[in-house]
C-alpha cells in the first residue's frame, strides 16, 4: 500500500467534532508564546498584522494558521515593539482574553485598518478515539490562501451567528471539509513524510479492534489482560504494542479517554459529576477530581461554564 493510499484510508476514518467559529479582532497587541490549545485551532487572517511560526513570520492577508492540538502555538495578534507574552496556559480566563481580542459580527463586515480574523476549533480522532494531529506531531504552520477553505470558514462564522435550521448538521459538515483540505496540504509537503510513518500502523485490524472495544467499554474491564485478549498477544506484552502503534501508553490512553469522555458528559448532560465519573470507569470520586483537574486545569464544575475556545 503506497503513503498515499494510506493516508486515504486514514482519512475515511476521521472523525470530526465541530466546536465553534467566530471572528476576532485584535484590542491590543499580544502575544502567544509556547501556549497549548486542547483542541485543533484553524485561523484565517482577514486583515492586519499576525505573526506565527517559532521565528513569527508574518502570515499574510487570507493566509490561514493551523495549531494542532498539543502543538506549542507562537501567534502574534497585532503589531508592537514590545509584546506581553503568555506562556503554556494561553489566556486563564475569557475575561483576561478580551482584554486583548473581541468578538465581532459577520454582519460589521471587514476593516483594513483593524487587525481581524476569523477562527474555528474541532477535534480530529481516527476512529473516534485516536487524536489524529496529535499522532503526526505536527509544528503549527502556515498555510497559503484557499478560496474553498476560505468560504468553509465563512460558512462556519455564519451558521454560528445566524442559528438556523440544520445548523449544526452543516456545521459539523463545514468542519469535515475544512479538515480534508489540511489534510491534502500536508500530504504534499515533503518536509512532513516523517509526521506520516506511523499511518500504516493504525490501520492494523488488531488495534482497530482494541480502540473500539475501549470506546464502548470505557466503564468496565479495561486491565492489560482484558485488553491482550483482543490483540491476541500476552498481557506481558500489550503494552509495548500499543506503544509502538500509538506512541501512548495503553492505561494512561484508557485514563485519557474516560477523562475526554466526562468533558464531554459535562458539557451535554445534567447528570452530576460522581454519577458521571462512576459511570466511565472512576470508582474513586476524589482521584478522579485530581486527574481531571491535572489535565484540564479545571475542576468539573468550571468545566460546565467555560467558554471552549480561549484564543
Amino acid at each position: 500500500m503506497t503513503p498515499q493510499d494510506a493516508f486515504n484510508r486514514i482519512i475515511e476514518s476521521l472523525q470530526v467534532k465541530y466546536y465553534r467559529a467566530a471572528i476576532r479582532e485584535v484590542l491590543k497587541p499580544v502575544e502567544l508564546n509556547g501556549s497549548i490549545e486542547p483542541r485543533n485551532i484553524l485561523v484565517q487572517v482577514k486583515s492586519g498584522n499576525f505573526y506565527g511560526e517559532r521565528d513569527f513570520t508574518k502570515i499574510e492577508k487570507g493566509c490561514f494558521y493551523f495549531m494542532p492540538v498539543g502543538s506549542p502555538i507562537y501567534f502574534r495578534h497585532g503589531k508592537s515593539a514590545k509584546y506581553p507574552a503568555f506562556g503554556k496556559e494561553g489566556f486563564a480566563s475569557p475575561e483576561l482574553r478580551e482584554q486583548y481580542v473581541k468578538s465581532r459580527l459577520l454582519k460589521e463586515g471587514y476593516d483594513d485598518t483593524r487587525d481581524i480574523f476569523t477562527i474555528a476549533g474541532f477535534d480530529v480522532h481516527i476512529y473516534g478515539a485516536i487524536p489524529f494531529f496529535s499522532i503526526l506531531e505536527l509544528p503549527c504552520f502556515v498555510i497559503p490562501y484557499d478560496e474553498e477553505m476560505s468560504y468553509l470558514m465563512e460558512a462556519l462564522v455564519s451558521e454560528e451567528e445566524n442559528k438556523r435550521l440544520g445548523r449544526e448538521r452543516l456545521q459539523r459538515n463545514l468542519a469535515e471539509e475544512l479538515v480534508v483540505h489540511i489534510c491534502r496540504y500536508i500530504s504534499n509537503k515533503p518536509q512532513y513524510e516523517k509526521n506520516f510513518e506511523k499511518i500504516n500502523y493504525l490501520l492494523d485490524k488488531r488495534l482497530v479492534n482494541i480502540i473500539q472495544y475501549i470506546q464502548s467499554n470505557l466503564g468496565g474491564d479495561l486491565s492489560n489482560q482484558t485488553i491482550a485478549q483482543l490483540a491476541y498477544v500476552s498481557k506481558d506484552y500489550i503494552g509495548q504494542f500499543f506503544k509502538t502503534m500509538t506512541n501512548a501508553n495503553l492505561q494512561d490512553y484508557i485514563e485519557n479517554q474516560r477523562l475526554e469522555k466526562a468533558h464531554y458528559l459535562l458539557r451535554t448532560t445534567k447528570d452530576n459529576v460522581q454519577e458521571i465519573a462512576h459511570n466511565i470507569g472512576f470508582k474513586d470520586p476524589a482521584y478522579f477530581s485530581r486527574r481531571f483537574k491535572m489535565k484540564f486545569n479545571k475542576n468539573a464544575n468550571q468545566i460546565r461554564k467555560e467558554s471552549i475556545i480561549t484564543i
